[in-house]
């Protein structure tokens, strides 16, 4: 129990913020001040932001509404405050590590605050909206789709009579499951009584015969084949088809705000970047890069769905202002 609420109080330390000193009005943060450590106060503020972060269930906020509990929550919150400043006062500060980690929620503080917070979705003007999707049409349509159960096997004869039976009960759903069942051998579709799904005319998943004949049947139950492919020969049957489908403006709004959110937060990010290029050195030691050598997967492939490594920056590299 107690090393939850210690989690729990790890969550919300960095809301806890030092006082502003004796005879200062006011504290860091709204609420009556529960608990002082050194120069830095707990209110109650921090507290209830800590009961925010855990499940809202009935038995959960009971359970912390007694006096007992909040006092071992708020102990919680001292015994971190505490252990934080016995790491500063043994120089943890200053270790590699947790400048690397600060630096790095650092720069996503800013970025939250001049970037993210912003810029809202409400700040992309609907013009640019309805552009973006007159200019983008085709990701908005889809296209015609077919759904087909298979028998596929090998033998050229035995396909032909298969297709026959077939065709002859196309009108009876259970015929054409049965027969799958009794024949094919397509390891994949077979447990799914031959089904191959929804597909378009671009598919690349099914042999280019099968999908040309897929789409040539007109009426669901029509039967054709067989089909010879590289697989082997089908026998096919039009379980059902979809029309093309172009979605309207209305139901696509939101994500072409989000899409058109993103290039501006993308846009306004290099400009910042751009705007302290101007007032920070930055140098690039191109010949270290080249000799830097790269991962590369166990069989000698491109290392892209490897995870990406940390790369130090070149001794002697500096970033000070000129």
């Amino acid at each position: 129990m107690r090393r939850c609420l210690f989690c729990l109080a790890a969550l919300a330390l960095c809301a806890c913020k030092p006082s502003p000193g004796p005879g200062a009005k006011g504290t860091s943060r709204p609420g009556p001040v529960l608990a002082r450590v050194d120069d830095t106060e707990i209110t109650a503020s921090d507290l209830q932001e800590v009961l925010a972060r855990y499940p809202h269930t009935p038995f959960a906020l009971a359970r912390y509404s007694t006096p007992e509990k909040k006092k071992e929550l708020l102990d919680g919150l001292v015994r971190y405050e505490l252990m934080a400043r016995e790491a500063l006062r043994r120089g943890y500060d200053r270790d590699p590590d947790v400048q690397r980690i600060a630096k790095r929620q650092m720069v996503a503080l800013f970025e939250k605050r001049e970037i993210n917070d912003k810029l809202r979705a409400e700040d992309v003007p609907p013009a640019d909206v309805e552009k973006y999707y007159r200019e983008h049409q085709p990701e908005f349509v889809r296209p015609e789709e077919v759904r087909v159960s298979q028998i596929l096997v090998h033998d050229a004869a035995a396909a032909r009579r298969i297709a026959a039976e077939a065709k002859a009960g196309r009108t009876d759903a259970k015929s054409f499951r049965d027969l799958v069942e009794r024949y094919s051998e397509d390891t994949d579709s077979k447990p799914r009584a031959g089904d191959l799904t929804f597909f378009d005319r671009r598919t690349t998943r099914e042999p280019k015969a099968l999908v040309e004949a897929a789409f040539a049947m007109a009426q669901v139950n029509d039967v054709a084949g067989p089909i010879a492919s590289d697989k082997g020969f089908h026998i096919l049957k039009l379980t059902e088809r979809r029309a093309e489908l172009t979605r309207p403006l209305a139901e696509v709004k939101g994500d072409i705000q989000r899409r058109l959110l993103d290039q501006m937060r993308a846009q306004k990010k290099r400009e910042l970047v751009e705007e302290a290029r101007k007032s920070i050195r930055v140098e690039i030691y191109e010949q270290e890069l080249a000799k830097l050598a790269m991962p590369s997967t166990p069989d000698g492939g491109p290392p892209s769905a490897r995870p990406p490594v940390a790369i130090p920056a070149p001794t002697g590299a500096s970033t000070a202002k000129p």
